[in-house]
């Protein structure tokens, strides 16, 4: 343990001083429906590309996307809804060749399509509530999370909102999250999610949840609590009230000189009790991330840093039986798993064309001291604000690869993404 707090004080110290670093220079989901909603563009909401927000995006979520513009209202006792329905149709098109350690593409690379295609419903539902849904659209990638988001009260500064949700697979930070360092899986600057994201590669910012993220957030912070259970499932669950997990999430966002920066902490934990078939579940919920981010420029060019470190509690699930809740596989055993991950992304082009490059370093913990390592370098193009091409390569490396037979150690990828 005291080894991880030294290695936790590095990164943290490190993570600071790259970012403060950078402030000394001069300088939601991405959903057309909310442009629509709006009568603004998506730049207006996103920083470098979708589905990164600025501070302006941290804004429109937070007030639960109830934001209106030109869009015809009706407006009446108790009702204020936009003329139309706002919705729009997320679709990925994906060319991707693996090599190294499996047979299975080596030689042939594998077309993805529709991949992830979804229908994505949102905006404002009443004066003070609104809501996102999203809908998967094919059965090989079936999929549906929606949340509604109530501005419960103010006080002074601070708005004060509960959001139930539920997900199959962007985690326990579906609820509310701002910051685009992973800690929630589809809040993102880059495709490759494991690839920068501590919360990502250990599996702790994603999977199944259902809860109510209760919530306090001002100009420059969020305070996001959590009861929820890691589960998702078209009929009803069983759950005790008593055996809830907790997520727990505060953030600081100031400007720094005229740098958009954010400062943050996740931590799970608690067992979740379920009852599937009329047998108990308990689900250990156990692990933090800290997490970083700078947005801003160098002379004319938009630069974003993202960074994160993190922890998660392995369980000795063939001797107790129980399962943990990451997806990722680092933490379903008995061993303890951490990560550091770091982002640098910069726009040569501005809002059109960008390079980037992520390191990311994961430790399974086990005694044979398994490292997975992973360089990730690339760039997009956006053809307009809603049409973005990527393409990057990746490259693992580290003791733990060979361990793995069924894992790759590169990877090519190549992307098309539009929403309608």
């Amino acid at each position: 343990m005291s080894q991880n707090l030294v290695n936790l004080h590095r990164y943290a110290m490190c993570l600071l001083l790259l970012l403060g670093g950078f402030s000394v220079s001069n300088q939601a989901e991405a959903v057309p429906a909310f442009a629509r909603q709006t009568s603004m563009p998506c730049t207006a909401c996103h920083f470098q590309q979708f589905p990164a927000l600025n501070s302006f995006g941290r804004s429109f979520r937070s007030g639960g996307y109830t934001l209106t513009g030109g869009q015809g209202m009706i407006e009446g006792d108790d009702i204020s809804l936009p003329l139309m329905l706002n919705a729009s149709v997320i679709t990925k098109l994906r060319y991707q060749k693996t090599n190294g350690n499996t047979d299975e593409g080596s030689d042939h690379g594998q077309i993805e399509w529709p991949d992830e295609a979804a229908l994505l419903v949102g905006g404002k539902l009443a004066k003070d509530a609104g809501f996102l849904m999203e809908l998967g659209l094919t059965d090989a990638n079936s999929f549906l999370s929606t949340k509604v988001h109530f501005n419960v009260a103010k006080a002074g500064a601070t708005q004060l909102s509960a959001i139930p949700f539920s997900t199959d697979g962007l985690g326990s930070a579906y609820g509310f999250e701002l910051l685009n360092t992973g800690a929630q899986r589809s809040q993102r600057p880059i495709e490759e999610r494991k690839g920068f994201s501590a919360a990502q590669a250990l599996g702790l910012g994603s999977g199944e949840a259902t809860g109510i993220a209760l919530v306090a957030s001002g100009h420059n912070y969020f305070v996001n609590y959590t009861p929820w259970t890691p589960g998702w499932e078209e009929n009803n669950m069983t759950v005790k009230p008593s055996g809830l997990a907790h997520y727990i999430r505060a953030a600081y966002t100031p400007f720094i000189g005229s740098w958009d920066t954010g400062f943050g902490v996740q931590v799970w934990t608690g067992d979740a009790e379920t009852r599937n078939h009329g047998e108990d579940t308990v689900i250990p919920t156990d692990g933090w991330v800290i997490d970083a981010q700078a947005q801003g420029n160098v002379g004319n060019m938009p630069l974003g840093v993202y960074g994160s470190y993190g922890q998660c509690e392995g369980t000795d699930a063939a001797n107790s039986g129980l399962t943990h809740f990451a997806d990722s596989g680092f933490c379903n055993g008995a061993d303890d798993a951490d990560s550091f991950a770091i982002l640098g992304q910069l726009g040569l082009l501005p809002n059109k064309a960008n390079v980037f490059l992520a390191y990311r370093t994961l430790d399974d913990g086990s005694d044979n001291d398994n490292k997975f390592n992973a360089t990730t370098v690339g760039g997009n193009y956006m053809f307009s604000q809603n049409i973005r091409f990527e393409l990057y390569y990746v490259k693992e490396s580290g003791s733990g690869i060979d361990s793995r037979p069924d894992e790759r150690d590169s990877k090519w990828m190549f992307q098309l993404f539009a929403g309608y």
